[in-house]
């Protein structure tokens, strides 16, 4: 069994959540090392499944269409085309992408040919978006088991759809992708987006270099790794983070995060992958001691965990290796869109913009609106302050509350969770759960101050998920409901300052089943989850006492003792310098004898 190649590096895939100018580069065409025969010898004995999609948007035109027409006869007589061999199916995309020919139709290379040169140019607008998705959906579905599937995109511009989510479905999917920019007006950003890995990103400047050449450059960077990533990918999600590899034979381990190799959500062995030679394991974000941590500047939160690749199924060798991933979410102005539905005798879907409030955590001193807090002693009361300001204006309520997901880290990977997914609280001595003002967009809880043993610094975080109140949309998601009580809590039940009876064991209050299916719906889609943390606080063990300055007092008496002092000494320096002056002149006067 062979390894992966030594990859026990950091990775990092920068996340961009909203769209940004963004400076990057691509791979220049370099043919010189590439050898005919090596590429030849490489592509007879292997196979693989190639989708290729053809730009036919109206920028085009017909004649250079047929240039990458061309293109693809190269590369299809680089493939080892045939029944056992390597498969190909094309796809023409502009508006309305256009499926010429599927996997497997034609498996003898004449045919091929003759089924490339009658396709005929469509034009159109450039939706490369749909395109990917017709691959996902329809092309890749004829793909033989256990073969290996390529899709090749050549574009010449910019998408007029979104191409980020089909290609990390087809990534998922284990379809290796290509992309192939055309002349200086491409986007280069989309084409990265689109392989997911630079290193499968070919720039030419006109289509008159879709040649033999970049043909070969193309297949043997293909072929050198036997059609798979020659390199672990790193898989960066909206909730989820992980890692994508290859290996050349069979792999019969574990795939792991470290240290949580017992715990069924964080390990994946060879039952879970579809295709053995091609693994890996992604892992939500609020599991498996995943770490997140904000970023000032740039303005944002990594997200980071360690994979270990194990390839006994039972004991760690040396072959084994770890990949540290490493996510950066950047952060942005996030606006949410509803719909909100008129019901009258037919039903109106309208569509209202909200932007989403500004959400701190912080820790303050004496009161909830107290000095925040960065020092303080062991034992010292302190308040938590969670708080989401309206940026539309203080006079508007569209948004409530809640906060859940708490814990508290030293900075050395030792955390404690205070408060649940619900929002209700773990341990009184460490924190109840919060309450929460008449707006649902303040909640506050004072606490006695901590720290772990040897460990004077402590940050807390917590995730905010926000609701709209339109038509109760925050019913039954905040407050939190049916806390239990706490050692060490005072009363049966938490109170929140909001105005509203405790009705939690009424049954004539208690939501319907369908309105709680509703609730919890909306809840798990979201208006938005938000990742908050206070600032570092250093715990002292007593608070330092610091010495007043020592005051020299003086006194009146001395005060005129040394005035006194001082008018004389300046009264005899007045008069020596009188009679000094005096006497010099009287000895000039005195005439000589």
């Amino acid at each position: 069994m062979r390894a992966l190649p030594h990859y026990d590096t950091i990775i990092v895939l920068v996340c961009l959540l909203l769209t940004t100018t963004v400076t990057v580069t691509a791979n220049p065409i370099d043919n010189g090392l590439v050898d005919s025969e090596l590429i030849h010898e490489c592509v007879t004995h292997k196979a693989v499944e190639v989708v290729l999609l053809l730009d036919a948007s109206g920028s085009i035109g017909d004649e250079t269409f047929k240039k990458q027409l061309t293109f693809a006869m190269h590369l299809a007589s680089r493939l080892n085309i045939s029944e056992d061999g390597s498969h190909m199916a094309l796809i023409q995309y502009a508006e309305t992408p256009k499926m010429e020919f599927s996997l497997g139709q034609f498996n003898h290379p004449t045919q091929l040919e003759w089924a490339i040169q009658r396709i005929e140019y469509q034009s159109g607008a450039t939706n490369t978006g749909q395109a990917l998705r017709l691959t996902l959906d329809k092309a890749i579905q004829n793909a033989r088991p256990g073969i290996p599937k390529v899709a090749i995109v050549i574009t010449d511009g910019q998408s007029q759809d979104d191409v980020s989510e089909p290609s990390q479905l087809l990534r998922d999917a284990d379809v290796m992708v290509y992309a192939i920019g055309v002349t200086n007006l491409v986007n280069v950003h989309q084409l990265h987006q689109m392989t997911g890995n630079p290193v499968r990103v070919f720039t030419v400047e006109s289509f008159d270099q879709l040649d033999r050449a970049l043909a070969d450059s193309l297949t043997w960077s293909m072929c050198k790794t036997e059609f798979r990533p020659g390199t672990p990918e790193i898989i960066c999600g909206p909730d989820r983070i992980g890692v994508k590899a290859s290996t050349k034979q069979p792999f019969e381990g574990n795939v792991f995060v470290m240290d949580h190799f017992h715990d069924e959500e964080c390990r994946a062995g060879p039952e879970k992958f579809p295709d053995s030679r091609s693994i890996g394991l992604t892992v939500p974000f609020s599991a498996c001691n995943v770490h997140r941590y904000r970023s000032l500047n740039p303005k944002g939160i990594y997200v980071e965990v360690s994979i270990v690749f194990m390839f006994h199924s039972l004991f760690m060798t040396k072959t084994d290796q770890t990949v540290k991933v490493l996510c950066f979410y950047m952060e942005a102005d996030k606006h949410v869109t509803v719909p909100l539905s008129v019901s009258m005798i037919t039903t109106v879907f309208r569509e209202q913009v909200y932007q989403m409030p500004q959400c701190a955590y912080t820790l303050r001193k004496g009161a909830p609106d107290g000095p925040i807090v960065r020092f303080a002693t062991l034992g010292e009361s302190v308040y938590h302050r969670w708080e989401c300001v309206e940026v539309e204006g203080a006079d508007k309520d569209t948004f409530g509350m809640l906060v859940h997901s708490c814990y508290v880290d030293n900075g050395y990977g030792d955390r404690v969770d205070i408060l649940d997914q619900t929002g209700c609280g773990l341990d009184a001595v460490l924190l109840s759960t919060p309450d929460y003002d008449a707006s649902l967009r303040l909640a506050t809880k004072p606490y006695h101050v901590f720290k772990y043993a040897d460990r004077p610094v402590l940050q807390f975080q917590c995730q905010i998920t926000l609701c709209l109140k339109y038509d109760g949309g925050c019913e039954g998601i905040t407050p939190p409901q049916n806390c239990k009580k706490l050692a060490g809590e005072d009363g049966a039940h938490h109170h929140h300052h909001h105005g509203e009876h405790d009705h939690d064991h009424d049954p004539n209050q208690a939501l319907s089943a369908t309105k709680r299916r509703k609730l919890v719906r909306r809840f798990s889609e979201g208006v938005g989850t938000i990742d908050v943390f206070t600032e570092s606080v250093t715990v002292l063990e007593e608070e330092p006492a610091c010495k007043e300055p020592t005051q020299f007092r003086i006194s009146m008496q001395i005060l005129w003792l040394l005035t006194l002092f001082t008018i004389v000494n300046l009264s005899a320096f007045i008069l020596t310098c009188y009679f000094t002056c005096r006497r010099r002149k009287c000895s000039k006067k005195k005439p000589p004898e």
